[in-house]
């Protein structure tokens, strides 16, 4: 449920929303990372406790428990996490690597202490769709054989699960909604109750295994995010809740 006073946009849930939300909720939940190597003996590079301790005290700072400024967006996501992630470290007296914010079960926000002007936005969407593996190369006995029930005719269905994670400058103006609504007009509408092999044409000559339907959805947002200024940093396909592929930018190694 929402702030009764600040209420959420007409057909979301800022809680458990498909897909994400679009407004910030009142559950938060915060993943705090520090590097470094562990003190001799003790085997901590800093204690549970004090991570602990320190993340509730600058929860306490930042955030004060004020749910309408959090929901109205008065302080603003980027800030929230930045500020965290300073106070954090300054009450650990220990630097945080990264912080991650999740506001809702579905969608969170990261800082990384390499690229602090930087905030990054991940996001889970679904869709349902059908497919048929089969490599028009081998042989009927060949295609059963590799792929199995995955290989007959009339091919299978799977609800996929889609996230994908974004890097934008601090303060930009391309929001959550504006990172919704580029997913659903790049993808989701594109393959929702579909049949991949028949009815899309980026798997005309492609077999639409995960790993291939990663690859598509990354290569179908790239443009339309970087149009907006942001950029495309990890697609991740899941098939089922055992089976997914991800495609992701590689930094060059260092030298």
């Amino acid at each position: 449920m929402t702030h009764a006073s600040e209420p959420s946009p007409l057909g979301h849930n800022t809680f458990a929303g498909f897909p994400s939300t679009s407004a910030i909720p009142l559950w938060s939940e915060f993943r705090v990372e520090v590097s470094g190597t562990p003190v001799r003996g003790r085997g901590y590079v800093t204690s549970l406790v004090q991570i602990d301790q320190a993340t509730r005290s600058a929860a306490r700072t930042v955030l004060r428990f004020d749910p309408h400024a959090i929901l109205s967006g008065s302080l603003g996501p980027d800030t929230v996490i930045d500020r965290m992630a300073r106070a954090i470290s300054e009450h650990l007296g220990h630097q945080v690597s990264r912080l991650t914010w999740l506001v809702s079960p579905y969608h969170h926000y990261s800082w990384e202490e390499s690229m602090p002007e930087r905030t990054t936005l991940s996001c889970h969407f679904e869709f349902a769709a059908a497919h048929r593996l089969n490599d028009p190369t081998l042989s009927e006995e060949a295609n059963l054989a590799l792929f199995g029930k995955c290989n007959r005719i009339n091919g299978h269905g799977h609800n996929y699960r889609l996230e994908v994670a974004i890097r934008r400058p601090n303060g930009g103006s391309f929001g959550m909604s504006d990172f919704e609504r580029v997913v659903a007009e790049s993808v989701v509408d594109r393959f929702d109750h579909k049949h991949l092999n028949v009815d899309c044409p980026e798997f005309a000559a492609l077999n639409p295994t995960v790993e291939h339907i990663a690859a598509v959805c990354f290569d179908l947002l790239e443009g339309p995010l970087r149009g907006h200024g942001v950029e495309l940093i990890r697609v991740t396909v899941w098939e089922t809740s055992k089976t997914s592929a991800t495609v992701e930018v590689r930094v060059p190694a260092a030298g």
